[in-house]
């Protein structure tokens, strides 16, 4: 469920990202090189929805008795905040207020 939900958010954002470059890129549709980039982008998007309904699909067909213990797969995430999702942690607050600047 952890990595069906982080596919299902990394396709909204993926969405997202092609909603705000969308007018910038018909400005450039002439441009081959650019109209081809835009294009996976929604290939991207589409993937990710497609791998997240994929995981959904598998759930039920995975005995409720198994059990995985995703902490040795989670450590080799380079993301933290990734790998607390996957672990199943739950997500901390942002101590940050709204608009501050955050590094990566």
């Amino acid at each position: 469920m952890n990595v069906e939900a982080e596919l299902v958010e990394l396709g909204r954002l993926a969405e997202q990202f092609q909603t705000v470059l969308g007018p910038a890129m018909l400005r450039a549709a002439d441009d081959f090189a650019c109209h081809h980039e835009a294009q996976m982008i929604d290939l991207i998007t589409q993937r990710l929805y497609g791998l997240s309904d994929f995981m959904r699909a598998l759930r039920p067909s995975v005995p409720e008795a198994w059990a995985i213990d995703p902490d040795a797969a989670a450590r080799v995430v380079t993301l933290g905040d990734m790998a607390c999702r996957l672990r199943g942690v739950p997500q901390q607050i942002s101590s940050h207020p709204a608009g501050e600047f955050e590094a990566f």
